[in-house]
């Protein structure tokens, strides 16, 4: 089952997450990668909300009796369905990233890297290639993966010599930043950083702009800011914004050129990087699924993700690996030019 935010405030996140998740299975039933036998994949939507990941976390496993749930996609619902998954011993792996969602045993699974595998090189470029040394940082309050974003760039920027001048909360149903735009416009800084939804980063650096923030204060953000609804919203005013994710189209790789390729064919558009870890997601699914021999159960599946290494991706370096189900992978920071996530970091 693919439980994902298709609707809500994280579907920005969740409708790619399924998109890739869909083709991946396909692709997979398709060419025959587990022999005869053919995937069912089951996908309903949790619209962002965590009561609602929780039931369907109790029907995937009572009703549906799946062997493997994909998903939820944001933090917040992943750790409310997480116990239930535990609980009732039904592998799960999460599409968010924070440690958070692994902590209700070893039943549940993330696909995602933490924060302190990819905030800290976010921090380390804007230090080095950058003249970026007084940040404010703005983060939503309500996400603990956003709050952990902020946090691991926050220290090692700060040890590296950067001045964090303030830290702003915000919660995700904000949307007239008036105050908040006041306070910042009066500071002195090099840049944003901005630990929010991207709809909710977009509207934040309209609203500073539009108030006059000047041109040479840039805007630095998460892996929740690299979508095309983003870009769409915020137009010139994100030239020069940087951010760090697992994805970017255009790698050299095979795999990676069959898959922008599928994908395109598909959904006649470019993948983005939320569309690039749920089609990952599937096939390091895909290698517990084959590790787990015939007739897989949920013991099996469980033992085989537990041992799974070096499954080929499309995300960071390529290869997939985890250590106590703490996953690394690789990332790259991004910047806009000329209004398209392009690699920053070569």
């Amino acid at each position: 089952m693919s439980i994902q935010s298709v609707t809500g405030a994280a579907a920005f996140a969740g409708a790619s997450y399924q998109n890739g998740i869909r083709l991946a299975v396909d692709e997979a039933n398709r060419k025959g990668v587990l022999g005869s036998a053919r995937i069912k994949l089951i996908e309903r939507d949790n619209a962002s909300d965590k009561g609602q990941a929780i039931n369907l976390a109790n029907q995937a496993i009572d009703r549906e009796r799946v062997v493997l749930s994909l998903g939820p996609s944001a933090t917040s619902d992943s750790v409310g369905a997480a116990p239930v998954f535990n609980d009732k011993r039904t592998p799960m792996m999460s599409m968010a990233s924070s440690d958070a969602i692994i902590a209700p045993g070893p039943w549940v699974f993330k696909f995602q890297q933490s924060a302190t595998d990819i905030s800290p090189r976010m921090a380390k470029y804007v230090l080095e290639k950058t003249p970026v040394r007084k940040v404010a940082m703005v983060y939503d309050r309500g996400n603990e993966a956003l709050i952990e974003y902020k946090n691991y760039f926050r220290d090692p920027f700060k040890a590296g010599g950067g001045t964090v001048v303030a830290e702003e909360a915000v919660v995700t149903s904000d949307t007239n930043f008036l105050p908040l735009v006041t306070k910042l416009k009066a500071m002195d800084l090099d840049a944003v950083y901005l630990a929010t939804y991207s709809e909710q980063s977009a509207n934040i650096i309209l609203q500073l702009r539009q108030a006059g923030l000047p041109e040479k204060v840039r805007f630095i953000g998460t892996i929740a800011l690299v979508t095309p609804r983003f870009l769409n919203i915020v137009g010139k005013a994100a030239e020069g914004t940087l951010a760090v994710s697992e994805f970017v189209n255009g790698m050299d790789r095979p795999l990676n050129k069959a898959f922008e390729a599928a994908y395109k064919a598909r959904y006649n558009a470019e993948p983005d990087g939320w569309a690039a870890t749920g089609y990952s997601s599937v096939q390091v699914a895909l290698a517990a699924l084959r590790n787990a021999g015939a007739n897989p159960d949920r013991q099996k599946v469980r033992d085989a993700l537990m041992t799974v290494r070096d499954v080929p991706v499309v995300v960071g370096s390529g290869s997939w690996n985890h250590s106590d189900r703490r996953p690394r992978y690789g990332s790259v920071v991004l910047v806009v030019k000329d209004g398209k996530f392009v690699q920053a970091d070569r």
